[in-house]
């Protein structure tokens, strides 16, 4: 079942805050899905660090998923409707 909270972020262009990779991590997510090999996977700007970076993460990998009271304006410059990455979308901007 595809994680709620998540959709929640998306849609109400929301940050979301969790643990990937042994790494804190904030990301403005921008779309929900299903990967063509079955993965739940989430595509997001990362925002902390040093260059904001489109990235990602495997849902089965984040840990603590917390959402954030800040709001975003819209996707990074490089995101695309539809996302190749994922076979079926749940959620996106």
């Amino acid at each position: 079942m595809p994680n709620t909270l998540i959709d929640r972020a998306i849609r109400e262009r929301r940050s979301l805050r969790f643990v990937y990779q042994g790494k804190l991590r904030v990301v403005e997510p921008q779309c929900h899905g299903r990967g063509t090999r079955g993965t739940e996977l989430l595509r997001g700007r990362q925002v902390n660090g040093d260059e904001p970076s489109e990235r990602l993460f495997d849902v089965a990998h984040m840990v603590d998923l917390a959402l954030l009271d800040g709001h975003f304006d819209g996707p990074g410059p490089h995101y695309r409707r539809n996302d190749s990455a994922m076979a079926e979308v749940f959620c996106q901007l």
